[in-house]
């Protein structure tokens, strides 16, 4: 299905789960959807993680007001050269690949990874030049906040949740 009639296949649905007797589309359809972004993902941290290395596999509770711009599912991945790799729904829909981030802060207590896409376009065809994301991870409970801010906007996006760590 091309991009355009997906994207308004969303938005038609999620204007139809606003009323009680779709309930059964509207399960069914956030059901498919987080099994097809988790199982993207899933396959995209095995075969990456072999490789060598570490990764942290989070799951993410998002709000509503996300807007889809945080993924429910997260993958940083440490390769044994020290190359950092982000993975999630969102990534993959943009950049079709896992796409390298920066480690601005890693110490015992805390891990901060931050990365960028670029060159946008939402279901509502606004285009934004970047996006710029960030994920907090405190590593003595594992648990993740990750944010995201698209460039000349004043929105910013938020989920939180919990780590596993995993060896490649």
């Amino acid at each position: 299905m091309a991009r355009g009639n997906r994207d308004t296949l969303d938005f038609e649905l999620s204007k139809r789960c606003r009323y009680p007797d779709n309930i059964l589309l509207c399960v069914r359809y956030h059901m498919f959807k987080k099994l097809t972004a988790s199982a993207l993902v899933s396959l995209l941290f095995a075969g990456t993680a072999t490789a060598g290395g570490t990764y942290y596999d989070c799951d993410i509770n998002t709000t509503r007001a996300s807007g889809g711009w945080v993924s429910e599912k997260l993958a940083i991945i440490m390769k044994e050269n020290g190359q950092v790799l982000v993975s999630d729904s969102v990534v993959l829909q943009f950049n079709k690949a896992p796409i390298v981030a920066r480690v601005t802060r890693n110490n015992d207590r805390k891990m901060v990874v931050r990365w960028r896409l670029n060159n946008n376009v939402n279901s509502q065809n606004q285009q934004t030049p970047s996006f710029d994301y960030t994920a907090s991870l405190t590593k003595s409970n594992n648990k993740v906040h990750v944010s995201g801010s698209p460039d000349g906007y004043p929105n910013r996006f938020t989920g939180s949740g919990t780590c596993v760590l995993k060896n490649g």
